[in-house]
């Protein structure tokens, strides 16, 4: 086998167009939604714009899969937690602090004046900001917790908690059963959760909506397409295998959003099986249309996107209202808006990603693995002969 970088890029190429496809998604259903008043589309186009709040459950199925991928290369870590625990911080914590910042922005007048960091009204006050900065929000109830300060931030903390859990889980799911056993006992989880919730927030109906415990299903899926996937990629038809997979996807989705349901398992957690099948799918049938340079770009940067977004999008509310008034076609509105959109976040995007997020999520895997006790071995690389 040829083993080079190339070729370890075009293995993960999948990943990163999933997580471009994701933010690109959930950039949609702000533009058409954030607005007051709202952007009408077509219901037909309004179907999947609408349910581009999806696109976070996709990036949570893509996160547990990919961080199973990677967790064999730090299996020579003296201290894996730790190791595990860095790097996971400095991959989120630098960029949400300085959205954390600008938020906090609001409490000064002439920042106030010139653009409201804080659109949303979230309680600005000691106890919301040490919850943030400690990524704990997730836990807790109310505006600007849970919430997170940062506008759509409170995925973050959402993800922070499944960080807690995933080393003891990645321990013990060596197959596919005990991955769909760890899936079960989430469901489980989950289940009795929403059966509770009333009884600790006087909110339960949105405590539950961004809790880690309703969405852990969701992570957990990951965990299975994780397992399933060498099960697949072996099979001379795995190809085939990756189509029909994919072909099942929209069917999945029609079914989610039709409210199909079986005893037990919500329609919401059904999510994480169709994105499972998604990232089976592309990765047995990477087609060109979905994976490709520009969704793979997009995904690489995707966190910055994620997290700049919606100020942007706050911004351009002025502009999106003299398109909207411009009498064009619902359409042709929604459109132009989007293009604009992504023609002020993409380039934004990058430069925190270039200028922040790379460098300091390259210097805490650096130093994750110092402190780790990482012990370094000999690597042969085969090559082609030339």
């Amino acid at each position: 086998m040829v083993i080079t970088e190339t070729k370890k890029q075009v293995r993960y190429a999948y990943l990163s167009a999933l997580r471009g496809i994701a933010a690109l998604w959930v950039i949609s259903v702000h533009v058409a939604h954030m607005p007051q008043p709202g952007m009408e589309l077509p219901p037909w186009l309004d179907l999947y714009v609408a349910n581009g709040v999806w696109g976070v459950q996709l990036f949570f199925v893509v996160s547990t899969f990919s961080l199973c991928l990677m967790q064999p290369s730090h299996a020579d870590e003296q201290r894996p937690i730790l190791g595990f625990a860095l790097r996971r911080f400095f991959r989120i914590a630098p960029l949400f602090y300085l959205l954390v910042a600008f938020t906090l922005l609001s409490v000064f007048k002439p920042a106030r004046d010139i653009f409201n960091t804080n659109p949303a009204g979230f309680d600005l006050n000691v106890s919301t900001f040490l919850t943030n900065v400690t990524f704990i929000f997730n836990l807790v109830p109310g505006n600007g917790h849970q919430t997170s300060l940062v506008l759509a931030g409170w995925t973050i903390g959402t993800e922070m908690m499944f960080y807690l859990i995933f080393p003891f889980v990645y321990a013990r799911t060596k197959n596919l059963w005990s991955a769909l056993a760890a899936m079960l006992i989430s469901l489980a989880v989950a289940k009795v959760f929403s059966m509770t919730v009333v009884l600790f927030t006087a909110d339960p109906a949105n405590y539950q909506q961004q809790s880690i415990f309703h969405h852990m299903p969701i992570f957990m899926f990951g965990f299975v397409a994780f397992w399933a996937l060498p099960l697949l990629r072996d099979r001379p038809n795995s190809k085939q295998i990756g189509a029909a997979l994919l072909a099942s996807v929209p069917v999945q989705f029609y079914a989610v959003v039709g409210g199909a349901s079986v005893p037990f398992i919500e329609p919401f957690h059904w999510l994480g099986a169709m994105f499972a099948c998604f990232v089976l799918g592309l990765a047995l049938c990477p087609i060109r249309i979905l994976v490709n340079k520009t969704t793979a770009w997009i995904g690489d940067i995707s966190y910055s996107i994620y997290l700049v977004h919606s100020p942007i999008i706050v911004a351009l509310f002025p502009i999106y209202k003299q398109i909207q008034a411009s009498g064009g076609g619902r359409i042709e509105t929604f459109v132009s808006c989007f293009v604009l959109t992504l023609a002020c976040v993409l380039p934004t995007a990058a430069v925190t990603y270039r200028v922040l997020e790379r460098p300091t999520n390259n210097w805490g895997k650096r130093l994750a693995s110092r402190l780790a006790g990482r012990q370094e071995r000999p690597r042969l690389v085969v090559r082609e002969a030339a």
